[in-house]
């Protein structure tokens, strides 16, 4: 025997031409007998585009993310590292390195370009002193309502709130005219601001701050007056307000969750969305279908795609292009919808060609142009979903799509499994750095809504289409949408009523990439299936899920579920309660000074403070207002009686600066905060002749949330303490701010009416007032409250829900978390 000949294995001899090929025992199809994991061999990815976007992702990201201190210096670091990578690129010959060297340096110089050119507009430096300002605008989004308060007694209004993004042209700064190019975020009220058609041109006047929470710093304005219309918006946007309106008031005639859905999933437009559906949809994981995503182009460009198959793929694509225009048309051009149609426009583009091959360079190609258009969105989480997503869709979908096909389901069945599980899985890491916890039910409600989405959407729009022109055939379509859209809404609210719908897990990116590595390994099981496989996939499943929850101390601030917040201010008071929507907070006092109030407020990401209460006027809880009110969206400031000099004037003339509605509140007043509910318990006057009749006007609220009651007291004392429990009111509560820092004058009866499980008290370190006394401590003790939080001691402190038990977060020891006797 030839030697060299027997060295070659049998499976490499090529058959003869005219050999059959193999074929599986009789009735045993040779794809059902092997593994669905082993279906047929993977394409190979086309990845030369993936080192670019990559890079100029990183490198536009981390220049964004750096703080404004040091950030020359840190600059240098991811530079030189971008330098180093490079020349070892060029030394080894690996292109795909070099490509990502240099795609890191262009990010870097991207996103640095981006903040400069911002920092130097002569809008952002006219904000910088809070100069008022005319300004000439071209609107660039639909109006947004924002989240505000709600007076249940009628003596307390407060007229609806509307931001507006547009862009700047000009600005007249005392007489002088000036060309602007700044991102404006405008705040005004009244149906003139309401009514405001994305593309019109406007003159707007008031007075300027800067929009310091946007990656890219921007210019708010809050509107002294009425905006005045130089030109119309284009006829075509003109067209999709109306489509819009037509669409809002067929919501509103359905009314209940199927009217408030209608709007939200075709256009984008959320307003009418209660704070319940909005909880119970994220705790079910169903957030995406509340509003526009890449995944609704998707549908409604594949369903144009099927309707036109027949016509050939050039036309059919033709067709789901032009639809794709509309629709971009029609929800808004805002940069959330760019991106999703950019990304629904990929996923078209994987569907049509058939291979993920093309796909993956598309997505690649389609980050690049958006970062390089909009710097800002390599830090959007929105924007990292849907590249995450889509790249999850077009890498994952059609390998499990043949694989549930070969094992004997149809084709439509189990693309309709697929899409949403491969959604779960690879967003899920991102979802959880967001939310701090992981919707344990997300992958079955997905799977039982996707049926219920497509024909939701289809007939929605077919109701906006028809609005202006059928109001017949617009209200037959909402009504044959209604089912769906109340179905979609149902499984929202079933399954997160579920015990444990939800579990907790750390903040912080350790713990979304720790998640990441658990959810790889569990693939790496099911491609490669041997004994040391599932073992490694268990020891990582194990540490991913123990380690973080049983052994680590939570990490970061502020605490997942956060519902009160003290800050850290020296002897004063600075309190916080949370809202259901992220960045949108109530705000007791500002401490002495601006700085740690305002420190705090930035460590808690609170860009909207719906309410201001000033409980009074002493200067450790009013000096620091400048604090709350710079650099963030600050609705209405609530007052009580206390009316002292210059404190009195002093606020009332730094709201007129800004804007803001200054409100007296008294008992019997009721507000909203989104799910915070806070009901004003006194005083029912103003004091005389007490000890401190400026501490006993403080105002006082009890707040509700998520089950757990909270009474903020300020700095009562005897008299305004007395004058509570005479009036009967409920004083029982889980979460009390103790009055006036923990003064000795805090009445024993007051305290065993109140009987808090967890006590904040705001004071100073080494303060000369003995605060808190150590009777007041004494008392506490005595009416079985379980932790007391003190920020002399503890730094910051936080009271929130973990698993249902009322617990105490210390900033100072994170490890010492308490669970209270609730």
């Amino acid at each position: 025997m030839n030697p060299s000949a027997a060295s070659v294995p049998a499976a490499a001899v090529p058959a003869p031409a005219s050999a059959p090929a193999p074929t599986a025992p009789t009735g045993t199809p040779a794809r059902r007998r092997r593994r669905w994991v082993e279906d047929d061999p993977p394409p190979v990815q086309d990845l030369r585009v993936v080192p670019l976007a990559l890079g100029l992702w990183i490198g536009t990201a981390a220049t964004l993310l750096l703080p404004a201190s040091g950030g020359a210096g840190a600059a240098l670091v991811v530079v030189g590292s971008a330098s180093a990578v490079l020349g070892l690129a060029v030394v080894r010959r690996w292109r795909g390195w070099a490509v990502l060297g240099v795609a890191l340096a262009a990010g870097i110089a991207i996103g640095s370009s981006a903040v400069q050119l911002a920092q130097q507009d002569p809008a952002f430096r006219a904000a910088e002193q809070h100069r008022y300002a005319v300004l000439q605008v071209e609107i660039a989004a639909a109006p947004v309502a924002l989240p505000g308060f709600a007076a249940e007694d009628g003596t307390v209004t407060a007229p609806q709130q509307y931001r507006v993004r547009t862009a700047a042209q000009q600005l007249t700064l005392d007489g002088t005219v000036v060309a602007s190019a700044a991102q404006v975020s405008m705040i005004g009220v009244g149906p003139a601001v309401a009514e405001l058609v994305p593309g019109s041109l406007v003159r707007v006047a008031g007075t300027l701050a800067v929009d310091a929470f946007p990656a890219v710093p921007g210019v708010s304005i809050r509107l002294r007056s009425a905006p005045v219309q130089l030109a119309p918006a284009p006829a075509v946007d003109v067209a999709a307000a109306r489509l819009r309106a037509g669409l809002r008031a067929q919501g509103e005639r359905l009314g209940g969750d199927a009217g408030a859905l209608l709007p939200g999933l075709v256009v984008g437009d959320t307003a009418a969305i209660d704070d319940r559906l909005t909880a119970d949809a994220k705790a079910a994981g169903l957030t995406h279908l509340l509003a526009v995503s890449g995944s609704h182009f998707a549908l409604v460009c594949g369903f144009v795609v099927l309707l036109t198959r027949r016509l050939g793929p050039r036309i059919a694509a033709g067709c789901a292009a032009t639809v794709l225009l509309g629709l971009v048309v029609l929800v808004g051009p805002q940069p959330s919808v760019l991106r999703a149609a950019v990304m629904g426009a990929v996923t078209i583009v994987a569907m049509l060609v058939g291979r993920t091959r093309s796909a993956i360079p598309a997505l690649a190609s389609a980050v690049v142009v958006l970062l390089i258009a909009d710097p800002a969105l390599a830090v959007s989480a929105g924007f990292g979903l849907s590249v995450v997503a889509t790249a999850g869709l077009v890498l994952l979908v059609p390998p499990w799509t043949a694989a549930l096909v070969a094992r004997g389901w149809s084709r439509g069945w189990a693309v309709l499994v697929a899409v949403p599980v491969a959604a779960s899985i690879v967003t899920a890491p991102i979802i959880v750095l967001l939310s701090g916890a992981i919707s344990v039910v997300s992958i079955p409600a997905n799977l039982m809504a996707a049926p219920l989405v497509a024909p939701a959407l289809v007939f929605g729009l077919l109701s906006a289409l028809c609005g202006p022109w059928w109001p017949a055939g617009a209200e037959v379509c909402a009504d044959a949408a209604a089912p769906f859209l109340s179905g979609i809404a149902g499984l929202a609210h079933g399954w997160a009523a579920l015990p444990q719908a939800t579990l907790g897990w750390p903040p912080g990116v350790l713990w979304a990439v720790a998640l990441a590595g658990g959810t790889l390994a569990v693939g790496l099981v099911l491609r490669f299936p041997g004994p040391r496989a599932i073992i490694f996939a268990a020891g990582c499943g194990a540490g991913v899920v123990l380690v973080p929850v049983q052994v680590l101390p939570p990490l970061g601030w502020p605490p997942p579920g956060w519902l009160m917040v003290g800050c850290e201010v020296g002897q004063g008071d600075a309190f916080v309660m949370s809202t259901d929507v992220a960045d949108t907070a109530v705000v007791f006092d500002a401490g002495p000074e601006p700085a740690p109030v305002a420190g705090c407020l930035r460590d808690l990401r609170i860009g909207t403070v719906i309410l201001l209460i000033i409980t009074h006027l002493h200067a450790d809880h009013v000096g620091g207002i400048a604090g709350v009110l710079d650099d963030r969206s600050v609705g209405t400031i609530l007052v009580g009686p206390d009316r002292t000099e210059p404190a009195w004037s002093a606020l009332l003339a730094v709201a007129a600066r800004r804007g803001i509605p200054v409100i007296a509140a008294g008992p019997g007043n009721r507000f909203s905060a989104g799910d915070l509910e806070l009901t004003a318990l006194g005083p029912s006057g103003g004091f005389a002749g007490t000890t401190s009749d400026e501490n006993n006007d403080s105002l006082v609220f009890r707040a509700q949330r998520n089950g757990v009651s909270m009474l903020a007291t300020g700095d009562i004392e005897p008299e305004a303490q007395r004058a509570l429990l005479a009036a009967g009111v409920d004083l029982d509560v889980d979460v009390l701010k103790v009055p006036h820092h923990g003064s000795a004058k805090d009445l024993p009866q007051f305290l065993a009416a109140v009987s808090p499980q967890v006590a904040m008290i705001g004071v100073g370190r080494d303060n000369d007032y003995g605060h808190p006394a150590p009777s007041l401590l004494a008392a506490l003790t005595e009416v079985g409250t379980g932790s007391v939080l003190r920020t002399d001691q503890d730094g910051d402190i936080a009271v929130l829900l973990d698993a249902g038990t009322l617990s105490a977060v210390r900033r100072g020891s994170l490890a010492a978390r308490e669970p209270s006797r609730r």
